[in-house]
């Protein structure tokens, strides 16, 4: 298992990748030229009327100058925000594939809406979706390219929140008449049951994974234990462990693209 391929990174969407990814001084140019653009056809200081063609081109200036503002200024910072999903981690929840990786036959990538007003006035509960920027500690594929570790935005599952105890632990199975082990996570003294998760963790676990792993971890008051869905295939808190609470951005609220996984998350 490879796992700094396992790295959920959340890239923008939307109508392109370059327009949600449009820095605020590229947008405050932008509006600028518009702006510009917008007084040299509506002059208001000449007398004459603008020819109809002028006029149109003046009023279109004005409507992309509204929605650049109100879309990049006060809804993407604020409100909500488009990602796409672009790894497996999450699955089968978020889907995140190509065909021909990993048994796949077809190719998806779930586009889904972040809710970024929701924890400016609650906190993130447990088993919610969220997204966040992760410490450089997580970005394991720098690590192995010999590069400098970055901040990547990620998607994970709430596991745990300020003052649980969290501890992953073997536990025997029996399948098909055959003991086996395979990991489970304990949460305050208690097993969780996971109907959400892609299959059961294996076990033994890679060996890089240490928090709550090697013993269990009591979570600090503005500590966040998360994890993928996709538990085999997900580098997540028990690799670089806790997320701040400073660092988390939005809830996961919808996918709306593939129009047939349109819903809500759960």
């Amino acid at each position: 298992m490879n796992l700094f391929a396992q790295v959920t990174s959340v890239s923008e969407g939307g109508a392109t990748e370059l327009l949600a990814n449009l820095s605020i001084p590229m947008i405050g140019f932008i509006a600028l030229i518009l702006s510009i653009v917008r007084l040299g056809l509506l002059n208001p200081l000449s007398k004459k009327r603008p020819a109809g063609m002028a006029r149109g081109i003046a009023e279109v200036c004005e409507s992309l100058l509204v929605a650049l503002v109100l879309v990049f200024l006060l809804i993407r910072p604020f409100l909500i925000q488009a990602f796409f999903i672009p790894s497996e981690s999450m699955e089968t929840t978020l889907l995140g594939h190509t065909a021909g990786q990993g048994g796949h036959t077809d190719t998806v990538n779930d586009h889904i809406f972040v809710n970024k007003m929701v924890f400016r006035y609650s906190d993130p509960q447990f088993k919610d979706i969220i997204v966040f920027r992760a410490p450089k500690e997580a970005d394991g594929e720098s690590l192995m390219r010999g590069l400098p570790q970055v901040e990547n935005v990620l998607i994970k599952r709430v596991i745990g929140v300020p003052g649980d105890t969290l501890e992953v632990k073997d536990e025997e199975v029996t399948k098909e008449g055959q003991k086996e082990m395979q990991k489970v996570v304990v949460r305050n003294g208690v097993k969780l049951v996971e109907p959400y998760i892609k299959e059961a963790m294996e076990s033994p676990g890679s060996s890089g994974a240490h928090f709550a792993v090697d013993q269990p971890l009591k979570l600090g008051s503005d500590e966040y234990f998360v994890m993928g869905d996709n538990r085999n295939n997900s580098n997540d808190s028990r690799f670089w462990g806790v997320v701040k609470r400073n660092r988390i951005m939005g809830k996961a609220s919808f996918v709306f693209m593939p129009f047939n996984r349109m819903g809500k998350i759960r």
